[in-house]
């Protein structure tokens, strides 16, 4: 009988390393060796198992990418069928646990690398899709008779609002994240029938 493959198990266990090594060191000062020995093993066996530094970002870009879809679909499945965009905004721009800032920590670190790698890119621009078009339908669901266009630009605007908050959370900013959750609702108040 064959044993089964450590690749998924190992896998994971070089991802979380990498993840400590950002909050530790940022993601520009984490070296293979870094990640190596929080991981507890041998470089050789990070270059096995998943390949080299470039390899081993965009398969944590992979992972959050699939996390934040899971998170989207937690959220869709909690909205309430009335008030759909006003209780996602809740959800958005929130003070969170310090899970949730280093997570902020986490993404923006993975997003610095899109500029140069493009497999990230690739990950950040499906993350945005994503995030726009379920916004949209939660706008839409709110505002049936708004222009689609309309509903779109107010969703850019929103998804703006919220990157910012979350480049603030880390910083403890929670007066200035509470005035842009503010300012998302104001752009939803244009979507309004006069």
């Amino acid at each position: 009988m064959a044993r089964p493959s450590m690749a998924p198990q190992r896998k994971e266990e070089i991802l979380n390393a990498l993840e400590a090594c950002i909050l530790k060191y940022g993601i520009q000062a984490t070296s293979l060796e870094n990640i190596a020995e929080t991981a507890g093993m041998k470089r050789t066996i990070l270059r096995h198992y998943i390949g080299n530094r470039d390899d081993i970002i965009c398969a944590l870009s992979q992972r959050w990418r699939a996390k934040y879809s899971d998170q989207w679909q937690q959220i869709i499945d909690w909205l309430p069928s009335k008030n759909r965009s006003e209780s996602m905004l809740e959800a958005l721009f929130t003070i969170g646990s310090s899970e949730r800032v280093n997570a902020t920590i986490i993404g923006e670190a993975i997003f610095s690398e899109a500029k140069r790698l493009p497999a990230i890119k690739a990950d950040q621009q499906e993350i945005m899709f994503e995030f726009n078009q379920h916004l949209f339908d939660a706008l839409k669901h709110d505002y049936p008779d708004a222009e689609d266009e309309k509903v779109s630009l107010v969703s850019q605007g929103i998804y703006a609002s919220y990157l910012m908050a979350e480049s603030l959370l880390p910083l403890k900013f929670t007066e200035q994240v509470h005035q842009l959750k503010l300012s998302a609702k104001l752009l939803c108040s244009t979507l309004q029938s006069h």
